[in-house]
């Protein structure tokens, strides 16, 4: 459990420790406006960590894996939290699922290849304003309930 809260938690709060400055200077280089061209913040986060989604998702498998499902909605509280911290400094910050993806953890049988995925993260990510601040997508820009 601690390897997945390492990884999946404090990891990106000690990246984004580190590259707040830099995210500051950017955003302060525009007048206005939220997006990916000012300063952003995208976290990949699951729909396993999503709490409010757990009894659908339990029947899933999520119940197994409780150190990733539990690391990830502590990614998506943190992440809040620093969402409602930077309110009006002009960054962008996001947690976003990318489905079920056939990599070495998501193995042969998930719905997605890495390459339909990232098209479609990228093709959201493009499409990210002020309103999407602190918000909890999908890969298409659905919100996913905390």
């Amino acid at each position: 459990m601690l390897l997945h809260f390492s990884t999946n938690t404090v990891g990106p709060v000690m990246v984004l420790k580190e590259m707040l400055s830099l995210l500051q200077k950017s955003a302060a280089q525009k007048d206005s406006g939220m997006d990916i061209s000012r300063a952003a913040v995208l976290n990949i986060s699951s729909s396993g960590g999503s709490i409010s989604a757990l009894p659908r998702e339990a029947s899933k498998g999520f119940l197994a894996a409780m150190g990733y499902g539990t690391s990830k909605a502590a990614l998506n509280m943190a992440m809040k939290v620093v969402a409602l911290t930077l309110i009006g400094q002009g960054i962008l910050v996001v947690n976003m699922c990318p489905g079920w993806v056939k990599t070495d953890m998501g193995t042969d049988q998930a719905q997605l290849t890495l390459s339909e995925s990232i098209s479609a993260m990228l093709k959201t990510l493009f499409q990210l304003n002020e309103s999407h601040h602190g918000a909890f997508l999908d890969r298409n820009g659905k919100p996913i309930p905390y």
